[in-house]
């Protein structure tokens, strides 16, 4: 009994100090990282749109008024993916890609009209900052700039004062956009972790809306770590 239980403590002290002495070397300069999170876009509105966005039938359309339209985002998940190159145990450059599937619903008033938007591509470029790298547990702070896209399905509309209907394209095309944030690596082994993170991608409203977006992404994943 008494082997065993010098067995067991021998067991959980070389799975304590394992991630340790892990953490201790140089890290290795690749890292291929895949992750998962939610995807929290503002709203946005304008009054000045060039089109009245209403729900056309075969009938015909209702009368065109141009009232302040408002743009409400869907809260949905996020899929992330990228590499980090560690150029210094502190720093490394970072590429990633992620996309999101958030629908966003125009509004006059309370009554919804349609759906613009229901995908947003972001492709990121980094610097990140670890703020100590010889534990287990690795914090960052990361900031970069990037391109994003909201994109969707064709937008069906009305001419102001005319009765034609037209087919608007929400694809947006690519715009600037930047992102801040910061997050923990938990290594458990030289090759392999944990990241942990939390980041805030700012762009422009997609076309039809005005103002700032502000897209939080709380998010979680694992590290392979080579080289």
């Amino acid at each position: 009994m008494r082997t065993g239980r010098i067995v067991v403590l021998c067991i959980f002290f070389l799975s304590v100090i394992s991630p340790w002495a892990a953490a201790q070397k140089r890290p290795p300069h690749l890292e291929l990282f895949a992750e998962g999170g939610a995807s929290i876009l503002n709203s946005g509105s304008s009054a000045n749109l060039p089109v009245c966005l209403i729900a056309c039938t075969p009938a015909g359309c209702p009368p065109c008024t141009v009232p302040t339209v408002t743009g409400a985002f869907t809260k949905t998940g996020r899929l992330v993916a990228g590499a980090r190159w560690r150029f210094a145990r502190h720093d490394a450059l970072e590429a990633s890609y992620s996309f999101s599937p958030n629908h966003l619903s125009l509004q006059r008033g309370t009554a919804t009209q349609s759906d613009a938007y229901n995908r947003v591509d972001l492709v990121s470029f980094n610097f990140v900052h670890y703020l100590w790298a010889k534990t287990p547990i690795q914090p960052f702070a990361t900031a970069g700039l990037g391109l994003n896209r909201f994109s969707g399905p064709p937008l069906f509309s009305t001419l102001i004062n005319s009765p034609s209907t037209i087919t608007t394209n929400t694809n947006n095309g690519f715009q600037f956009a930047w992102n801040i944030g910061g997050g923990t690596d938990i290594v458990f082994q030289r090759h392999l972790a944990v990241r942990l993170e939390l980041r805030d991608y700012v762009a422009g409203q997609p076309g039809l809306i005005s103002g700032t977006s502000h897209n939080l992404v709380p998010s979680a994943g694992l590290v392979f770590r080579f080289m």
